[in-house]
């Protein structure tokens, strides 16, 4: 179940009041209220950098070891 807040719903309802006089006296000294374009458009994401620190570059993996490979470690081992 959603509990809405009467306390919060009130209080917003006092800081509204509040506002609002507070523009009324503002526009009744003189003062005017302009309302500006917002913002529509999209972010320029930022440039990525060509240059690669070498600590930064990751290690690649060494090659899996073939059959042959293998079955030699294998007689080594056995060897030993």
């Amino acid at each position: 179940m959603i509990s809405f807040g009467l306390s919060a719903v009130k209080e917003n309802q006092s800081k509204s009041a509040n506002l609002a006089a507070a523009i009324a006296e503002f526009e009744r000294r003189g003062g005017l209220i302009a309302k500006a374009p917002g913002f529509g458009g999209n972010l320029i994401p930022a440039v990525r950098s060509t240059k690669v620190d070498p600590d930064t570059i990751l290690k690649r993996r060494r090659k899996a070891l073939t059959f042959t490979e293998r079955k030699l470690l294998r007689e080594i081992a056995e060897a030993v």
